[in-house]
C-alpha cells in the first residue's frame, strides 16, 4: 500500500510509535512522538518501560500512547504510523487478531480510534522510525523511560526523522521532496534551496552516529 500523501502546506498530524523488548529480563519499552505538519516539529515525545512485556504487546502500547499524548490536541487529520506489520495490519482488519493480550489492546486502540474519524495507517521499515525507536531503545537499555521537554532532544529526534521523506508534499502536480535538515537549516540561517544532498546526509549520519552512540550495548529482542 502506497504512503499516504498531504497537501503543501496542510496542517496535520503525524503520530510515530515503537516497541522494544527483552527475552530473558522480560520487560519492555514502548514510545510515541507527535508531529505537526507542515513544518515537521515535535508537539510531544514520550517513552516508557513496562515489566512483563511481549515485543507486540509494547507496540501496542506504543499506539496507545499516541492516543494519550494526542488527546488534547485538535480533531483534526492524523496519520498513524509504526514499524510493527502485525499491529499496523490488524488495526487496518487486515489480519485476525487472536492473542487474547493483543485483543485488549487492540480493542482499546479502536475505542481511541472513533474519536479521530480521519486518520490513515502507514507501515514502514524500521529505519524510517529512528526517532520512535531511538526512544524506546534507551527506554528499555535503562528501563526508565520519559518525557522529552529539552529543546536539544528534541532537535536529535528531530535530525533522527525520516518520515517526510515518506510522507510527501503534493507541489504542482509533481510530489516534492522534503528533508529534516530544511529545519536545521533554518536554524543556523541557511537557505534550503542551496544545501547539496551530500551535506544534508552527511549531517545527518554524524548526528544520527552521535546519537546511537549512547544506545551501544542493547540485547533487543524485535518483531517486524
Amino acid at each position: 500500500m502506497p504512503p499516504p500523501t498531504v497537501e503543501t502546506d496542510e496542517g496535520l498530524l503525524v503520530a510515530s510509535f515503537d516497541g522494544s523488548a527483552r527475552i530473558k529480563k522480560k520487560g519492555g519499552s514502548f514510545s510515541a512522538v507527535i508531529w505537526k505538519l507542515p513544518e515537521w516539529t515535535i508537539v510531544a515525545a514520550e517513552s516508557r518501560y513496562v515489566h512483563d512485556l511481549t515485543v507486540n504487546e509494547a507496540e501496542y502500547n506504543g499506539l496507545l500512547l499516541c492516543f494519550e499524548l494526542l488527546a488534547d490536541l485538535d480533531r483534526g487529520r492524523v496519520i498513524l504510523c509504526g514499524d510493527s506489520s502485525l499491529v499496523i495490519r490488524q488495526m487496518r482488519g487486515e489480519i485476525d487478531c487472536k492473542a487474547p493480550g493483543l485483543q485488549l489492546l487492540r480493542h482499546k486502540a479502536l475505542e481511541k480510534l472513533q474519536s479521530w474519524p480521519s486518520h490513515e495507517f502507514l507501515h514502514m521499515k524500521r529505519e524510517w522510525n529512528q526517532s520512535a525507536d531511538q526512544l524506546a531503545s534507551t527506554a528499555l537499555q535503562s528501563e526508565k523511560g520519559r518525557t522529552v521537554v529539552a529543546e536539544e532532544d528534541r532537535q536529535d529526534l528531530m535530525t533522527l526523522n525520516r518520515l517526510d521523506e515518506l510522507l510527501k508534499p503534493k507541489q504542482d502536480g509533481q510530489l516534492a521532496r522534503v528533508t529534516a535538515i530544511a529545519r536545521s537549516a533554518r536554524r543556523i540561517r541557511h537557505e534550503p534551496e542551496v544545501i547539496q544532498e551530500e551535506i544534508v546526509q552527511r549531517f545527518r549520519i554524524q548526528r544520527i552516529a552521535k546519537l546511537k552512540m549512547k544506545s551501544v550495548g542493547l540485547s533487543i529482542s524485535r518483531h517486524i
